[in-house]
C-alpha cells in the first residue's frame, strides 16, 4: 500500500493533499475549484471545503470512493474497518466486469435497443432520432404525444435527460432541428462508453394516483437491483426514491429522499434519507414514509424477474421503475448500477454481496486495477471506431 492507512482526519487531509500534488494531471487546481463551487451550497466555507476535497482524494485512492460516496456514506465518521465494507463507485466496476459480459452491455446501455427488447414492460411509445431521415416519424409521434422525455441513446448518469413539451403552434422543423443539434453536441467526460449521437424520445408517463400521494408534481421511482446467481433472481436492497421537486428546475436526484424497501413485503422500513438529513414525512405532502407498503409489489417482482432472465449474461442490473396509471413500468435497466442504497442500509454491504455472487476482492485491488478495466474498454471502443 503506497499511502498510509489512518483514521485521523487531519492526517487524511494531509495525505490527500500529497496525493493530489503527486498526481497533478488527475487532481488539477481546476478540479478543486469546480469541487468547491459544486458543494458551496452545502458547506459555504472555502477552508472546510478544501479539507473535504483532499479527504475525498485520499478516500478515492484507498477505497475507490467517489466524492458522492464520501459524502453520502459519511466516511469522515467511519473507521477503516467500516469503510472496507462499502462497495464504492470505482470498486463496483470490478464486480460488474465479473457479473456482466462486456460484449452484451449494449443490450441495456443502448436505451433504444433496450426499449425494443423490453417494450411490453415499458408500456409507452418511443422513437429514436438522429438525422433528417427521422423527421416524418417524429411528426407522427408528436401528433400522438406532445409531452416527451428526451434522452441520449446511450449516455449514463442522467446526462442530457430532460422533458420536452411541444405546443400545437410550435414549428416542427425548428423543434426537430434543435433536437438534432442537441444530439450532435452529446458528450460527457464522466462516461466511459462510446457516445452515440442519437436521442430516444419517449411519451411522458403519468404516475399513479397512489404514488402521487407522495408528490403530485414529480414522479418518484424505485431502484430495484436484480442479481442472477445459479438460476435464481435475487432482489438486493430495493429503494424508493421520493422526489421533492416542483416538476420544473427543482427536480432530479438533488431533490430526493431515499427509503429502503423490504424486498419480501414491499414495505418501507426506513424514513426518507438524504445525504444531509432524514425526514419521517414527505416534505411536499406530509405523507408518512416508514411503514408505507408499495402497491402491487408481487406483480413488480414477477415483472422484473422475467426481465432479468432475458439477460442471462448481464447478471447484475439496477432497474429504475415507476408505478403509473398503466401499472408498473420499467424506466431503464443499468448495467453499472451504483450502490447508493448503502446510504439507507446504514453500513456497507460488500461482504454480503460478495458472498451472494461468490466472488471476493481483496483490499488494495482498487483504483489502478479499475482504471485498467476502464482503459481496456476504451481501447476496445477505439479499435472498433478505427
Amino acid at each position: 500500500m503506497k499511502y498510509r492507512i489512518t483514521e485521523d482526519n487531519r492526517e487524511i487531509v494531509e495525505i490527500g493533499r500529497r496525493i493530489a500534488a503527486e498526481n497533478s494531471l488527475r487532481y488539477s487546481s481546476g478540479m478543486r475549484e469546480d469541487f468547491i463551487k459544486r458543494f458551496w451550497e452545502f458547506l459555504p466555507d472555502e477552508h472546510k471545503l478544501e479539507d473535504f476535497y483532499y479527504s475525498s482524494v485520499y478516500h478515492q485512492q484507498l477505497y475507490g470512493a467517489s466524492v458522492v460516496d464520501y459524502f453520502i456514506f459519511r466516511f469522515e465518521q467511519r473507521s477503516h474497518k467500516e469503510k472496507m465494507e462499502y462497495v464504492t463507485w470505482y470498486g463496483r466496476f470490478v464486480y460488474m466486469a465479473f457479473l456482466n459480459r462486456d460484449r452484451d452491455l449494449h443490450l441495456l446501455d443502448n436505451k433504444y435497443e433496450a426499449y425494443e427488447l423490453l417494450r411490453p414492460y415499458y408500456k409507452r411509445e418511443a422513437i429514436a432520432v438522429g438525422s433528417w431521415d427521422d423527421f416524418e416519424a417524429f411528426k407522427k409521434f408528436v401528433g400522438r404525444h406532445r409531452r416527451l422525455f428526451v434522452k441520449p441513446i446511450n449516455l449514463e448518469l442522467a446526462e442530457g435527460v430532460h422533458r420536452l413539451v411541444i405546443g400545437i403552434e410550435d414549428d416542427m422543423r425548428a423543434v426537430f432541428a434543435s433536437l438534432l443539434e442537441e444530439a450532435s453536441a452529446l458528450g460527457c467526460e464522466d462516461v466511459t462508453r462510446e457516445v452515440e449521437h442519437r436521442l430516444i424520445l419517449e411519451e411522458e408517463l403519468v404516475q399513479s394516483e397512489e404514488m402521487a400521494r407522495f408528490n403530485p408534481l414529480e414522479m418518484s421511482v424505485l431502484r430495484v437491483t436484480t442479481i442472477l446467481v445459479k438460476g435464481q433472481v435475487h432482489f438486493f436492497y430495493p429503494v424508493f426514491r421520493m422526489m421533492y421537486g416542483d416538476g420544473g428546475d427543482r427536480s432530479g436526484e438533488r431533490y430526493s429522499y431515499d427509503a429502503l424497501i423490504d424486498a419480501q413485503t414491499g414495505e418501507l422500513v426506513t424514513d426518507g434519507i438524504h445525504s444531509l438529513s432524514e425526514v419521517e414525512h414527505h416534505p411536499v405532502t406530509g405523507m408518512k414514509i416508514k411503514g408505507y407498503r408499495m402497491p402491487e409489489w408481487e406483480e413488480l417482482k414477477a415483472m422484473l424477474e422475467e426481465a432479468a432472465r432475458m439477460f442471462p449474461t448481464l447478471r447484475y442490473i439496477g432497474w429504475d421503475v415507476a408505478h403509473t396509471d398503466r401499472g408498473w413500468c420499467i424506466i431503464e435497466g443499468n448495467t453499472n448500477g451504483e450502490f447508493f442504497f448503502q446510504m439507507c442500509v446504514g453500513h456497507g454491504v460488500k461482504r454480503e454481496f460478495e458472498d451472494l455472487i461468490g466472488f471476493h476482492v481483496p483490499f488494495g485491488f482498487m483504483l489502478e486495477e479499475v482504471e485498467q478495466l476502464v482503459d481496456n474498454r476504451k481501447s476496445k471502443r477505439n479499435e472498433r471506431n478505427n
